[in-house]
Formats: C-alpha cells, structure tokens, sequence
C-alpha cells in the first residue's frame, strides 16, 4: 500500500502536477491522521474496558464482604435484644414488686444479661483498596464517600461494645459476691458439653432483685446496652446504603464490560 502511494506521488511529481501533489499530499496526511486517530481511540476503547474489568470485580468482591457483614452485623442485633428483652423482665421484679415464678426462669434471665457480641465484619478486600490508594477505582463518588465511612463507623461500635463489656463486667463481679453462677448456669445446659450440678451453698439467686446495687448496676448495662444496639441500626443502614449502591454500579458496570 505505501508502495503504491509512493508510485502516485513519484509519476505527480514527474508530471510536474505540482497542484494536483499538493491535494495528494495533504489526503496522505489527512489518511495518517485519521488511521492515528482511529488507533488511539481503539486503544482508549481497551484501556477503558480494562479498567471496567477492574472495577467489575472490585465491586463484586466488595459487595461479597458486605453482604456477609450485614449477616454478622443481624446476628450481633439479635443477642444485643436478647440482653434488652431479659434486662427489662429483670427489672420488673426488682424491689418490692413480685418475684419471678422459679429461681430457674430468673437464672436464664441472669444469663441473658451477658448475650452481648462484638462486631468483626469482614474488611480484608476494602482494607486492601484503602492501603494501597485504589479506592478511585470506583467512579461512583458518593460509593467511595460511603466506604470511606464505613471503617470509622465500626470503630465507633467497637468502642460502644467495649463501654457494655466493661459495665457487664462490674455487674458480674457483683453478681460473683452475691449469688451462685452453678445454679444460673444450669439453666443454660443444654447449650453446654457438661452438666452442671446444683451449689452447694443455700442460695436462691431471686434474692439479688432485692438489692438496690444490682437493679443499678443492671440499669446502667441496659443503658449502655441500648445505645449499642442505636449504634447498630445506624450501622445497618450505612450497610443497606453501601449494598444498594454496590448492586446499582455492578449492573452498570456489567453492561460497560459486555
């Protein structure tokens, strides 16, 4: 091909059709910048498709974790209204009011109380975008925001869960000085490996809802409690928001890379 453009050009020029090379000359350039043209796009069209790939499977394996995280995040919910449920039946039978029916029906309360559960979401893909600076990947720009947020978001409920552990613990220690922990873990033995025997010590671990200490110290675990679960639901709906818009880019992506 460039053979027989040099072939036109040469018999021009011996011609002497110097107007006629001139129109020639500048459609061969016009030719090579068209065919630069049409190359460079070509190569733009697969850069772009690449990156399409990239972020394709980075929002599907984001996606994954999260999915996952909203499953641990329920069941973290469930134990936290377990503790809240049996925290406020726990209550209505401190004092003066009416004690509960059996000492057993109040041990599996008194077990209840310590149902809390900390929250490991699953961060590793996420956590590896963030440390290596790829979190741009993503050209959706309130998803990065959202992501970006999400990592504080749990550290903030980390630290509700260890302010809870802490309260518990005092409560325990309490309960420890005060009632039996055999006779309250019988009536959780069916999720347990061995049976435990009844104490040996006369005690019935009703006696704690007479003390004004314990429906304090009670009081203050639900407290902290509850505002772990608040933090919870916030979580929850910063997980459905991230979902949402995980799915939405994933389709739209799907269809860049077909």
């Amino acid at each position: 091909m460039i053979k027989f453009f040099r072939q036109i050009r040469k018999k021009l020029i011996e011609q002497s059709k110097i107007r006629s090379y001139l129109f020639y000359a500048i459609g061969e350039i016009v030719l090579v910048v068209i065919g630069i043209l049409i190359a460079l796009q070509i190569n733009n069209w697969n850069e772009d498709r690449k990156i399409s790939i990239q972020e394709y499977n980075a929002l599907n394996n984001i996606y994954r974790d999260f999915l996952k995280n909203k499953e641990i995040l329920k069941e973290v919910s469930s134990s936290t209204s377990i503790v809240l449920e049996s925290g406020v039946q726990t209550l209505n039978h401190t004092g003066n009011k009416v004690k509960p029916d059996s000492e057993s029906i109040f041990n599996n309360w008194l077990n209840n109380l310590f149902y809390n559960k900390p929250y490991y979401p699953q961060n590793g893909f996420l956590d590896d975008l963030l440390s290596s600076g790829k979190l741009g990947i993503f050209k959706n720009v309130e998803l990065r925001n959202l992501l970006s947020s999400w990592k504080p978001d749990v550290e903030i409920l980390e630290e509700r869960f260890n302010t809870v552990k802490t309260s518990e613990n005092i409560l325990n220690a309490y309960i420890i000085e005060k009632a039996s922990w055999l006779n309250a873990d019988q009536a959780d033995s069916k999720t347990r490996n061995v049976t435990f025997p009844i104490s040996g010590f006369t005690v019935d671990n009703r006696d704690l809802l007479k003390e004004l200490q314990f429906e304090n110290l009670l009081e203050n675990v639900l407290i902290l409690t509850d505002t772990y679960y608040s933090t919870q639901q916030k979580t929850e709906k910063l997980l459905d928001d991230i979902i949402a818009l995980l799915e939405t880019e994933i389709n739209k992506t799907n269809d860049k890379t077909l």
